[in-house]
């Protein structure tokens, strides 16, 4: 009686009502296969891309810890044979440095590039300015149309912390169109 006032005089044959039902059936689990599949794909990308993060931070690392420790020009040279696009200049006569201040600007230039690869950035421009009182190091990165991200960075209070340790400071920000780490780092005495 139901089916005959919502079809008409006529009912809704059996075969008929099973043949919906199992196409809306069928377009559901399509549905569902596509969505897992399209998940997998954005998983892979992000395992792959922590990878890859994970990779550059070790080959830094046992860069860092040869001995005779490197340079922090060497350390440049150490993110470019990882993959990272990075121009470096020097201003100013290179010179040995305290083991503090170099240790926390090797620490402070191990992180700020490994930040480049954390969020996507394919290049990075280093500037390392000794002066008679100390050494400023200045990591410059292109946003690539990205927005940096506004909740706090453990990196960048890392890199504070770091710098704070043997006097210096640090900012981070936007910078023409980009993003910007500069540290200071004084020469003690």
């Amino acid at each position: 009686m139901i089916q005959a006032a919502l079809y008409g005089t006529g009912a809704l044959p059996g075969q008929l009502a099973a043949a919906i039902g199992v196409a809306v059936l069928g377009c559901l689990v399509v549905l569902a296969a596509l969505l897992v599949r399209r998940r997998n794909q954005g998983t892979a990308a992000a395992r792959e891309h922590a990878r890859r993060v994970r990779d550059f931070h070790r080959s830094l690392l046992r860069a860092e810890y040869d001995y005779p420790r490197p340079s922090l020009a060497d350390l440049v040279q150490s993110c470019r044979d990882a993959g990272l696009a990075v121009r470096l200049h020097v201003a100013g006569p290179p010179r040995a440095l305290p083991d503090p201040v170099d240790l926390a600007g090797m620490r402070i230039l191990e992180e700020a590039l490994t930040d480049v690869v954390r969020h996507g950035g394919q290049s990075a421009s280093v500037v390392l300015c000794y002066r008679p009182g100390g050494i400023t190091l200045t990591v410059d990165r292109p946003m690539d149309g990205g927005q940096p991200s506004r909740r706090p960075s453990d990196g960048l209070a890392t890199m504070r912390r770091r710098a704070g340790r043997v006097g210096g400071r640090l900012s981070a920000g936007p910078f023409e169109g980009g993003w910007r780490v500069r540290a200071e780092l004084p020469l003690p005495g």
